[in-house]
């Protein structure tokens, strides 16, 4: 794919399946099999809830953060839908949400999606599944002591059930995961806590948290300066990824029966210094995850992909930032990742990255005032551009972008049936 713009630097292609040198040492667990004997040990009690009602600072940590925010701005192929999050405008200024939640199915518009009870209550965290067609939507509030509404969806044309967290969501785009039997939901808590529900979106279960994993002598070597993000593997289990302030490995955690041990894979040519999770998802490609190395001008992003319970991984080529800001990440189809970023005086650039190539490639130059670019149920790229009451989307085809749809966003419809 040619590119055009700033082109993404790369590291040496030095990458590939590579063992997690942890779960390399004999006699270490292996994080599969039934989960709920290791959280007994460390789950929050009634006083972490209550410190949950009160808490302080984000799930990327409080002061100066040496590893590039974790922009809520985001989408997810799911089966036959993409879903995005996008900030269309301040309600307080516009009268629009403060985001909005779209949905793509395959051979359909753009459409709004409003979840009642959520939108407009503050920015918008998604997760959703292929089978069934299923959505979980959650509102990250702008108090911090207040309560995240959340609401879900079974499939297309049915209702929306409503519920409530115990306290405010992580203002990260992977605080909510579904499984076929659980959902998890990751509070904004200190520096995160994970909670749990077996179907009522009102009553919640503690996990962990960032103090509990923090306390564990064989996780040490992260040093966890805050949780980042969800997911649920294939067997069931939860997959927590952080932010670390040293080990130079992605901060990926699982439970097993006798506790919760690191399973994040070294990265290729990081020797220490921070990491950090920013997406986390399961897809066609296995369990998938973006990670950023590095700080400063340094930071690299690496995707990640693991199809055997977490034993091996194989890592990306890293993109370099070169000092931009991310302001968008996004899950295709195939299990890559499409990422946009933005430096200071520059136009917005996209990457992608695909599980058989590894290695970043640059999307030819985007239409002004591009703010996300996602993947498509098709295979294909559309570039969002939006506006106060309107939405523009571009359609990549070949080595330049046309515009396919202006949908309204003030008038806000149904999703596509």
């Amino acid at each position: 794919m040619a590119a055009s713009g700033r082109t993404p630097r790369t590291d040496e292609p030095r990458y590939g399946a590579r063992r997690h040198p942890s779960l390399r040492c004999a006699g270490r667990p292996r994080p599969r099999g039934p989960w709920r004997t290791a959280v007994a040990a460390v789950a929050l009690g009634a006083a972490a809830f209550a410190g949950c009602s009160s808490a302080t600072g984000t799930a990327t940590g409080s002061g100066t953060s040496p590893t590039p925010a974790i922009p809520l701005s985001s989408s997810t192929v799911a089966g036959a839908t993409t879903w995005a999050t996008l900030v269309m405008g301040r309600g307080d200024d516009t009268g629009t949400p403060a985001e909005s939640l779209l949905a793509l199915a395959d051979g359909s518009p753009w459409q709004v999606v409003t979840p009642p009870g959520v939108v407009g209550h503050g920015d918008l965290v998604a997760t959703a599944t292929a089978l069934p067609a299923s959505v979980l939507v959650g509102a990250v509030p702008s108090r911090k002591a207040s309560r995240s509404p959340v609401a879900r969806r079974t499939g297309p044309g049915s209702a929306w059930e409503q519920g409530g967290l115990p306290s405010a969501l992580a203002p990260v785009p992977d605080a909510l995961v579904q499984g076929a039997v659980e959902s998890l939901a990751l509070l904004r808590s200190g520096g995160g806590a994970v909670v749990v529900t077996t179907g009522d979106l009102s009553r919640w279960t503690p996990v962990t948290s960032d103090r509990s994993l923090n306390r564990r002598p064989a996780l040490s070597g992260c040093r966890i300066r805050a949780l980042t993000a969800l997911t649920i593997t294939a067997d069931g289990s939860p997959l927590v990824g952080a932010s670390c302030a040293a080990g130079g490995q992605a901060g990926l955690f699982a439970p097993t029966s006798t506790g919760w041990v690191s399973a994040g894979p070294g990265i290729p040519g990081v020797t220490g210094g921070p990491t950090e999770v920013l997406r986390l998802d399961l897809t066609a490609a296995g369990t998938t995850a973006l990670v950023s190395a590095g700080s400063g001008i340094g930071v690299r992003l690496y995707a990640m992909w693991s199809t055997n319970a977490l034993r091996t991984w194989t890592v990306s080529a890293g993109l370099s930032l070169d000092g931009a800001a991310l302001v968008a990440t996004g899950v295709t189809g195939p299990g890559g990742f499409v990422v946009t970023d933005r430096a200071s005086g520059y136009a917005p650039t996209a990457s992608v990255v695909t599980p058989t190539g590894v290695q970043w490639h640059s999307l030819p130059a985007l239409p002004s005032g591009t703010t996300s670019v996602t993947g498509t149920p098709s295979g294909g790229f559309d570039a969002l551009v939006p506006a106060p009451s309107a939405l523009s989307v571009y359609g990549l085809a070949g080595q330049h972008w046309d515009e396919v749809q202006r949908p309204a966003v003030d008038g806000l419809v149904a999703p596509p049936a």
